[in-house]
């Protein structure tokens, strides 16, 4: 299943702000992250593909720091969801039922000990450090937001115990760190991350608490999960091709960038895509003319702005390109 591109933003924001050179990276494979469209899906795989390159040689515990931008705001209907939800109780259980809608990998679950009760994240991967590195930063950025949910609520943060998936660090500035942002009540070495608080808690009522709008944003999270459940298939090469040169607006990356981001040796993407009697041009091409459309359809933007955001240097180069698609200018057709 695809995911909001927003994950990947507050993660290049994150490392922006940890002081690793993340933009350098990007424009390795022809990204640039102002230009990333934040309407935007991506795919696991391509997420991960990025992944590699811009988290490469980046410490796992640098991922404390990075989580910590992850942001409400990229959650949408879910967000509204939750904080119109009538107890936290509902609010953890629709936050476990639509967690497809979050920027996580791993996985949520609940669960109940005696008087206590633990959200509990399952990271995907504790074996690579690219993976500790991810759930480094998804665990971060989970702890934020239960802070900022509560807060947005208008309710106090409860006692929160923490149980990370992590060895105890050896060296004590690390140690600092981690208490730092988590508190003193916590413990390393377990086989997943929990955040348990009394039982009591899932009772507490919710004061922003209304059914009518809980309604509305329930539907629009089953719409969007449909939505990005479409394509849970494996994608083909030129799908992959596609979702990658969609990611951003702008210029696109070059035959060359995309084969690096994608992990194909250039020469073998331009072999496989010529045997799919198709080649890199031409699905530039083709997804550009999609784009042109949807955007002059839109009616929101000036046609000068539409080229803009397509790469052209001039809304004149846009307007000739457009017409000997279409056959007529980009006025014409809005018309």
């Amino acid at each position: 299943m695809k995911r909001s591109i927003l994950g990947l933003m507050y993660l290049i924001q994150g490392m922006r702000n940890a002081g690793i050179d993340v933009d350098e990276r990007l424009q390795s494979i022809g990204l640039h992250a102002d230009a990333l469209d934040a309407s935007s899906v991506i795919h696991p795989r391509l997420e991960l593909d990025i992944l590699k390159i811009i988290g490469a040689g980046v410490r796992p515990e640098q991922g404390i720091f990075i989580g910590q931008h992850y942001a409400l705001a990229g959650y949408g209907p879910l967000l509204m969801l939750l904080v119109t939800s009538d107890t936290i109780a509902t609010a953890i259980e629709k936050g476990i039922q639509y967690q497809g809608l979050t920027h996580l990998t791993g996985q949520l679950k609940l669960k109940h000990e005696a008087d206590r009760v633990a959200l509990q994240y399952l990271p995907n991967d504790l074996d690579s450090d690219l993976g500790m590195l991810r759930a480094q930063c998804e665990i971060s950025g989970t702890f934020k937001f239960i802070q900022d949910l509560y807060k947005m609520m208008s309710l106090n943060v409860p006692q929160i115990r923490i149980e990370l998936p992590f060895a105890r660090p050896d060296q004590a500035q690390a140690l600092v760190a981690y208490h730092d942002y988590y508190g003193h009540d916590l413990c390393f070495g377990h086989d997943h991350a929990a955040f348990w608080f009394e039982q009591s808690v899932l009772e507490v009522k919710i004061p922003s608490a209304d059914s009518i709008t809980f309604k509305t944003f329930e539907e629009k999270c089953i719409e969007e999960l449909q939505r990005l459940k479409l394509d849970d298939q494996a994608p083909t090469l030129v799908q992959r091709v596609k979702d990658y040169l969609e990611l951003q607006q702008g210029v696109m990356p070059t035959m060359a960038e995309t084969a690096q981001a994608l992990q194909i040796p250039e020469r073998t993407l331009r072999h496989q895509l010529q045997q799919l009697n198709t080649s890199y041009k031409q699905i530039r091409e083709d997804l550009i003319k999609d784009k042109a459309l949807r955007l002059i359809e839109y009616q929101a933007y000036s046609i000068e702005m539409i080229a803009e955001l397509l790469g052209y240097s001039e809304p004149a180069a846009f307007n000739h390109a457009f017409k000997r698609w279409f056959g007529q200018s980009p006025r014409q057709y809005r018309k």
